[in-house]
């Protein structure tokens, strides 16, 4: 070999090696990146290993307690499983599993764990929102965005800062609290690494996945409290106990509900036909307690009082398609943003047809008429939940005896149509903040679905109807056809930077949740929160050329500004303020057979709908105001 050959391949050689270690290392360097608070680590879980007598007495147990038939108990005697040990137990079964295409219907293998990792369920966020429009009229899609790093008014957090928190109280009670009760994962922190380039999932992280918070029917949600490691971080612990393990069974709607329940009917509600659909409520933690929060984000339970389907044990996955741990939220959608499978549709019509009415005759043909033109929420949904909220302000928060911390102020908590519940020309596309898109399927041009209520002083000569005229109009028209659809209405006050702000609102300053619940000063726990390193690195480069410009101009702010963090560090230039639009919730569940609105609660004077802001003119509103049927 002459020399320039042998140098050209020991070139090649070094480029291979050199690949190879940052390959590997990649991830650990991307970690590295992260405040030291924030990076994952092994984590050794509690967990129990049994005897063969006790084996044996827990199955009993189970069969005698549960009505299923559970299959794991005799795959584990047999292969002597006698302690569960997290998902490094499951993967010596399913390493790979078989799954059903949304789209084709066809079968086929996948590796379990990529599966899951890839799962809004676990990340967090998505990167397809095909029907999200930014308000400066480019659809957000093609952008990580979910719970990770979207704020939200109704918590009053950010995931990345609030994972996991105590709460000390006076009287030396501690309480459990943070994003992280309600995440698949069990690390210290949210899985940041994973909005960011070529990450690649760590074994560690892989390991703290819990796995029977979904697939167990005996789970003990007084397991999931907050402890503080030896090393000083704080995390949320997990029931790895040999019942839960050996208790597997597909999700259903009540294992679904220990994390779902939070925002249909939220924390207070419990149904008095079953209380099983509120595991979460009656156990709340043995030591350190999670905090109930009141005033729900949907007010509409899915439970048998509330929900004809909830009253035949339907499990949510049998609307909700799945491949895998993938999981259909449906093509309609204002605030839950990140969708696994965006194009998959979820829709009562699948089951029920375009023309579900029958049960009477007479009426068969005028009801389903409707269903062109109204969605069948908008009457099968006819109130909501009395602990719904309608306007929570995070300023003026209340002290609470019972729970002995000060909590945000609900200010109202409406539950009948025009107050808690709005109706709106929806076409299944959202703004950025939550507002339906549509259009008055006459196309008469009259219906504006963005009115803001509290224009903020900085924008008031923005002129809110030529920007609709010009950049939602066409959006909104262009759409998919429009349907009225009953929405929950929501608004929030909470801390803001002032100086990243735009005329529909702006970047919310997360509370320090310990602060604000001892000692009720909004003040002091938006400054408290701010000095976590988490939010420095969001004002930082590294946020700002990645993710935050890209997010503000969805709100129509041109870009990010980092220079703002000291004045926000010290609690200057910010302000509470209430978002300029109520946001609108997608309301599906809590539906009524019995109860559901008839046509004179519609088509009356002084009925439910608001024809003219519905965009009707004054001759259709006369035609439309009449009972067809007195």
């Amino acid at each position: 070999m002459n020399r320039g050959s042998f140098v050209i391949l020991f070139t090649i050689l070094v480029v291979l090696i050199v690949g190879l270690v940052g390959y590997a290392l990649w991830p650990a360097i991307l970690n590295g990146m992260l405040p030291a608070d924030s990076r994952p680590a092994s984590i050794d879980f509690a967990h129990e290993t049994v005897s063969d007598d006790e084996f044996d007495e827990i199955a009993k147990t189970l069969l005698e307690k549960y009505p299923e038939r559970f299959d794991h108990i005799d795959r584990y005697r047999r292969a002597g499983i006698r302690s569960y040990e997290g998902p490094e137990t499951c993967l010596q079964c399913h390493a790979t599993i078989q799954i059903e295409d949304a789209k084709t219907g066809g079968i086929k293998d996948v590796n379990l764990m990529e599966n899951l990792l890839g799962s809004v369920h676990y990340k967090f966020f998505s990167e397809s929102h095909p029907n999200v429009w930014g308000f400066n009229g480019e659809k957000a899609d093609n952008f990580p965005m979910g719970k990770l790093d979207r704020p939200c008014p109704k918590p009053g957090s950010f995931a990345f800062t609030a994972w996991a928190e105590l709460v000390v109280l006076d009287n030396g009670d501690t309480l459990s609290e943070g994003c992280g009760q309600c995440h698949i994962g069990g690390q210290y922190q949210a899985p940041l690494g994973e909005i960011l380039p070529g990450y690649r999932t760590t074994e560690a992280e892989k390991q703290a996945i819990d796995c029977l918070i979904c697939h167990s029917a005996a789970y003990d949600m007084n397991a999931k409290e907050v402890v503080e490691d030896l090393n000083g971080r704080k995390r949320w612990t997990q029931d790895r106990s040999m019942l839960a393990a050996m208790s597997i069974v597909t999700p259903t709607s009540k294992t679904c509900l220990r994390c779902h329940q939070h925002n249909f009917g939220g924390d207070i509600y419990v149904d008095s036909l079953d209380s099983f659909f509120m595991q979460s409520q009656w156990n709340v933690g043995m030591d350190r307690p999670r905090i109930m929060h009141p005033g729900s984000k949907r007010g509409t339970p899915y439970s048998p009082s509330w929900d004809v389907h909830a009253a035949q044990d339907m499990s949510c996955i049998e609307c909700h398609q799945t491949e895998g741990h993938l999981i259909a939220k449906g093509t309609h959608t204002t605030t839950m943003m990140a969708n696994d499978l965006p194009e998959v549709e979820v829709s009562c019509e699948k089951c029920h047809t375009a023309e579900p009415h029958s049960a009477d005759p007479m009426l068969a043909d005028f009801y389903n008429m409707h269903t062109e033109t109204v969605a069948c929420v908008t009457c099968h949904i006819p109130v909501l939940h009395e602990d719904n909220a309608t306007r929570r302000d995070f300023n003026h928060p209340e002290f609470e005896e019972h729970e002995g911390i000060y909590v945000y102020d609900d200010k109202e908590k409406y539950t009948d149509p025009k107050k808690g519940i709005m109706y709106v020309w929806w076409n299944g596309d959202a703004t950025f903040l939550g507002n339906p898109i549509g259009a008055n399927p006459n196309g008469e041009g009259l219906y504006r679905f963005y009115d803001p209520d509290y224009v903020w002083p900085e924008f008031e000569d923005f002129d809110y109807e030529q920007w609709y005229d010009e950049t939602m109009r066409p959006i909104a028209e262009n759409g998919r056809p429009s349907k009225l659809y009953a929405m929950k209405r929501f608004n929030g006050r909470q801390h803001i930077d002032l100086q990243n702000i735009g005329p529909f609102g702006g970047m919310y300053v997360p509370y320090n949740l310990p602060a604000y619940y001892t000692t009720g000063d909004p003040d002091l726990a938006a400054k408290k929160e701010v000095e976590k390193p988490m939010m420095g690195m969001m004002y930082g480069p590294m946020f700002k050329y990645y993710l935050m410009d890209k997010f503000m101009s969805f709100m129509m702010v041109d870009g990010w500004d980092m220079g703002a963090y000291e004045d926000v560090l010290a609690g200057e230039k910010v302000e509470p303020r209430w978002i300029p639009m109520d946001a609108s919730l997608e309301i599906s569940h809590g539906i009524r057979l019995e109860g559901a609105l008839t046509c004179g609660e519609c088509h009356a004077p002084d009925g439910v709908l608001d024809w003219e802001k519905l965009g009707y003119t004054e001759d259709e509103i006369a035609l439309y105001s009449e009972n067809p049927l007195e």
